[in-house]
């Protein structure tokens, strides 16, 4: 066996988001407070002209968006605009973009939050202050995010389906009364006012940064963060398009923010119009805590790289949260919606935004003429053309949505503007007084590196045998669970890896820079290290690797892809608290989507597994169970029994099948040496009361899934019945179906 170093732990990026969770990230995030309140903003500036603006808006974002999929490509790790600025250009400079970002999220919170407290008011219940509802949510969604949430990927797709399909069925009500000529007669000529329009709409499309600041957590960030950041722009303009195509339908008295609400009403009476608005409720409630933890992502990453002071880098090890950072973006979320109006924040947020956008651009150039000759497997084309025509078409947007609120409101219409530059010029001004004295600044290397799925210190070699992945929880069943793994990868010319996931919470984004010696990874390790010195001591062929991410099941499943795993083998304690549950949330999740045979061990410790039951009815799942037992009993000297079970009236003909079959998988194990194998036919009324009460003169039951039409249960009925009701250690298996 070659010599192996067990000393060396992985650490690895869990990347479990597919597409569809990247696009849900996406279209969830630009579905939200926009649509439900600038919509009618911007019909009142320029009619049907809306249309345009959001397409513009939609085209400039574009830009921005190509930039982004081309740093994504090189550096596919959580962090988005300021990762980028802080690889390529000076630390000011990244300063500044880290900077405006922080402001934009808690800006865009702040916006979202007067959103939702306008239609409350408007639709629900009119409160004497007028911020009342948005402070409660302020306070209630920060002690959220400061306990910890959990929003899983799956909730997210369910959450945007919601959310596409009530604007659909607010689509539907109203399309047919849109008359062409109307939307003609009402259609702004006014090419300034439409630019400016698309400024004030332009943070709905801001969703496309929120992809990529996910990159770290999805899969094949490189293919797939372009196409959910392009699919997911053009399926929310055709999607605004037609919104703003049927308010205008409504022949309204006035458009303002909760224009939508209303003509939900017209079209759809009086329950559907409720339907969209509490839709649209919860689309701003989750918007915003979205938007709570991106702005406690970047506090927390600006700590790590020497931005901000040390504490607003700091983990509460019992929440998990980083609690300073998530205190300080919820304060300035309550500045802002203190001190500005609905409109007021929308203008400052998109002001911030795009000139943090305007730098992003500037960095790929800059990246492309300090890098020459790094890989970049997405490349922008026409550079440095595109990202100019970025820089400019961010800068026209800016520029004339500021001249054109001085020309209708004055200095007033414009504050939230000049507010923006100075807020980002004090921000720098501050940090250059304190340059050096908040926290040392990193080392980074004269080069940018390229790992598109990994942070490691070491590296587990491409599979050339059988390869066993196991999940490591329970000290006291480290012993016997390698043993079990050993018995079936060494016969097999293969090797072993334990794994452990250290889940970090939502808030945060798993990255090189963040986690590695953090104490989320270096709790885990001692199991890890107790595996490995085990594993030495026995002659076993192991690694050990340690992923970090936000779901421990989603990380098993795409560390076994990721390795080629052959087999998982995952211990179990024999039952789940949860009535929803079967097996637990982990394993639940785990064995209905293993890309691998599984195999879910319940462990009796303190008992050598010598002498194994193996009940069998001849299906699939059972004979691929015959051959790891085989391998068992082989590396521990022992016995197998074939069984199964008849009913005590059963007349002979059906005790010659039943023999026959026991017989034909013996066969199928006698083929090799020094195993010895038996067959023995149970009598009992019940299948799985007569293998539990067979089971005790045993050291352990291996139990192969049951073939059903429906499956209620993971494994079936019998085979989890009898682990959860056996004494005895229990191996329940299942075959990869084919």
């Amino acid at each position: 066996m070659p010599e192996i170093n067990n000393n060396n732990i992985e650490t690895e990026l869990s990347r479990d988001l597919g597409l569809i969770s990247a696009l849900a990230i996406g279209v969830g995030t630009m579905i939200a407070a926009g649509i439900f309140s600038l919509s009618g903003l911007a019909i009142r500036n320029v009619g049907s002209g809306a249309i345009l603006s959001f397409a513009l808006a939609a085209v400039v974002a574009l830009f921005t968006a190509l930039t982004y999929c081309e740093f994504v490509s090189i550096y596919p790790n959580s962090g988005e605009g300021y990762l980028y600025a802080r690889k390529t250009l000076s630390s000011t400079m990244a300063f500044l973009v880290g900077f405006s970002l922080f402001l934009g999220y808690a800006s865009s919170c702040a916006f979202y939050l007067s959103t939702f407290s306008s239609y409350f008011s408007e639709f629900i219940w009119h409160s004497p202050i007028q911020s009342l509802s948005a402070i409660i949510g302020l306070a209630l969604l920060t002690v959220l995010n400061i306990k910890g949430t959990k929003e899983s990927g799956h909730f997210q797709v369910a959450v945007t389906v919601t959310k596409v399909a009530l604007l659909m069925w607010f689509v539907a009500g109203g399309l047919g009364s849109v008359q062409p000529s109307e939307i003609v007669a009402k259609f702004s000529t006014d090419p300034v006012r439409i630019a400016s329009t698309a400024t004030l709409v332009f943070i709905t499309f801001f969703g496309f940064s929120a992809i990529a600041a996910s990159a770290g957590e999805i899969s094949n960030p490189v293919k797939t963060v372009p196409r959910a950041i392009f699919i997911s722009m053009g399926l929310v303009t055709v999607l605004y398009t037609l919104v703003v195509l049927v308010i205008i339908a409504a022949n309204l008295q006035a458009y303002d923010e909760a224009a939508m609400g209303r003509a939900a009403e017209m079209f759809l009476g009086g329950v559907g119009g409720l339907v969209i608005v509490g839709g649209g409720l919860f689309s701003m409630i989750s918007a915003t805590n979205a938007s709570i933890m991106a702005g406690s992502r970047v506090s927390f990453a600006m700590s790590q790289f020497g931005h901000l002071p040390k504490r607003f880098g700091i983990i509460n090890r019992s929440t998990k949260t980083p609690i300073a950072a998530t205190i300080l973006v919820g304060v300035t979320i309550l500045v802002f919606l203190l001190a500005f109006s609905l409109k007021g924040v929308a203008d400052f947020a998109n002001a911030i935004l795009l000139i943090a956008l305007i730098l992003v651009n500037g960095a790929l150039i800059a990246h492309r003429r300090k890098y020459p000759n790094i890989e970049r497997p997405f490349r922008v084309p026409l550079v440095p053309l595109l990202p100019a025509l970025g820089i400019l078409s961010n800068l026209y947007l800016l520029i004339q949505s500021s001249l054109e609120l001085y020309r209708g409101e004055g200095f007033s219409g414009v504050l939230p503007v000049v507010m923006a530059v100075v807020a980002l010029a004090g921000g720098v001004g501050v940090f250059l007084v304190l340059k050096g004295k908040i926290v040392p600044e990193p080392e980074f290397e004269e080069a940018p590196y390229f790992e598109p799925t990994s942070i490691h210190s070491s590296h587990i070699p491409e599979k050339v045998g059988y390869r066993i992945l196991v999940t490591l929880s329970n000290p006291a069943n480290v012993p016997q669970l390698l043993q079990l793994a050993n018995a079936i990868a060494a016969e097999r010319g293969g090797e072993v890896v334990g794994l452990r996931v250290a889940v970090v919470p939502e808030q945060l984004s798993p990255n090189r820079e963040d986690f590695e010696n953090q104490f989320f990874v270096t709790k885990e390790r001692p199991i890890l290290e107790f595996a490995s010195k085990y594993a030495r001591e026995h002659g076993i062929k192991f690694r050990s690797q340690i992923d970090v991410g936000h779901n421990a099941s989603r990380s098993i499943l795409q560390s076994a892809t990721d390795l080629d795993c052959d087999l998982i083998i995952m211990g179990w304690k024999g039952f789940t608290s949860k009535s929803e549950r079967i097996l637990g949330e982990i394993a639940d999740t785990v064995v209905s989507n293993s890309p691998t045979d599984i195999m879910l061990v319940k462990m009796v410790a303190g008992r050598k597994l010598e002498n194994w039951l193996l009940p069998t009815a001849g299906g699939k799942h059972a004979i691929c169970a015959e051959q790891y037992a085989a391998s068992i009993v082989r590396a521990n000297e022992g016995s197998l029994t074939f069984c199964s079970v008849v009913p005590p009236s059963a007349g002979e003909p059906v005790e010659e099948a039943t023999d026959k079959m026991l017989r034909k998988a013996v066969r199928r194990v006698e083929k090799e040496d020094g195993i010895d194998v038996k067959r023995k036919i149970i009598r009992s009324r019940s299948v799985t009361e007569g293998i539990v009460e067979e089971s005790v003169n045993y050291d352990a039951v291996m139990v192969g899934a049951t073939e059903q039409r429906f499956r209620k249960m993971l494994f079936g009925s019998i085979p989890e019945v009898i682990a959860k009701e056996s004494l005895k250690t229990v191996v329940l298996v299942k075959k990869l179906d084919d």
